[in-house]
């Protein structure tokens, strides 16, 4: 796309990242005729990818959550037609730490055994993560029912009453307690695994456990029970995967600064090879 290139458009969105690309796919889906401007010169924001002698990197999250139940990327392939292409990681992390090796499992049972074995603490490390698994799971379907939130207007608030358990707000309280306070009350507060649930917390919401209130943080240490997955070639390729949406409701639209194309299909920045194992110790991007 020239500087002086007159772009016949009806709608403008700003920044090609995958929320970006996500508006624009969907626009695009209605009828509309978006154009993304983005300031890099490639796409993706933290869901992109580059190149060093032939091999692959993310240049922020490495490992994709979201298309399980209640989960938004499932909705975004429903929505726009566009199938991600993933390959599944299971378990989706390895973590080495003390000489030991930490396996999160997938399983939800086999993950609270293996925090057992290595923490110890058998009785509050059942009760801390099968809180913490209860609480993501409600995060994840009230995010769901609650497309609107927090609401703009009366029809908003209506239908936010209209969609949930009157008991889920007893849920709320654990927005005002941290993730260390719960671990206290579970009494597995050990200096290790404080160390772990906080290198946990950096990977996902980029601060610590005596910061990060339980209910959201609750979701962030235990993404990987959720199916994990990488994106062959990097996460670029999802988006744009994305971006073939958008050429094919209107040309093609840039999305780059330079010669880069979201609706065109083409990456520059191909991939020969894969640098990193997948999933030990990305992030979950969803």
């Amino acid at each position: 796309m020239q500087n002086n290139e007159i772009i016949d458009c009806d709608s403008i969105v700003i920044g090609a990242g995958m929320g970006g690309m996500t508006v624009a796919s969907l626009l695009a889906r209605d009828g509309w005729n978006p154009v993304v401007l983005e300031a890099a010169h490639v796409p993706g924001g933290c869901s992109s990818s580059f190149t060093r002698k032939g091999y692959t990197f993310e240049s922020g999250a490495t490992t994709l959550i979201g298309f399980d139940e209640n989960q938004p990327l499932a909705r975004l392939e429903a929505m726009t037609g566009v199938k991600i292409p993933r390959v599944e990681i299971d378990p989706g992390m390895s973590v080495h730490m003390n000489g030991e090796s930490i396996i999160r499992y997938k399983d939800r049972e086999k993950w609270i055994n293996e925090a057992i074995r290595v923490f110890g603490h058998a009785e509050g490390q059942r009760r801390f993560w099968s809180l913490a698994l209860k609480l993501a799971d409600f995060v994840w379907k009230a995010s769901a029912r609650n497309p609107s939130f927090p609401p703009q207007n009366i029809s908003d608030v209506v239908q936010l009453g209209l969609r949930n358990n009157p008991l889920d707000v007893l849920k709320l309280r654990y927005a005002f307690v941290s993730v260390y306070d719960v671990m206290m009350k579970c009494g597995v507060a050990t200096p290790d695994f404080t160390v772990f649930i906080d290198e946990q917390l950096m990977i996902t919401a980029q601060s610590t456990s005596k910061e990060v209130p339980f209910l959201f943080g609750a979701a962030g240490i235990t993404y990987t029970n959720y199916s994990n997955y990488y994106v062959p070639g990097g996460l670029l390729e999802m988006v744009m995967k994305l971006g073939t949406k958008l050429g094919a409701g209107s040309g093609e639209r840039g999305a780059g600064s330079g010669e880069q194309k979201a609706g065109s299909g083409e990456r520059r920045a191909g991939s020969r090879k894969r640098g990193a194992e997948s999933g030990c110790g990305g992030e979950g991007s969803s």
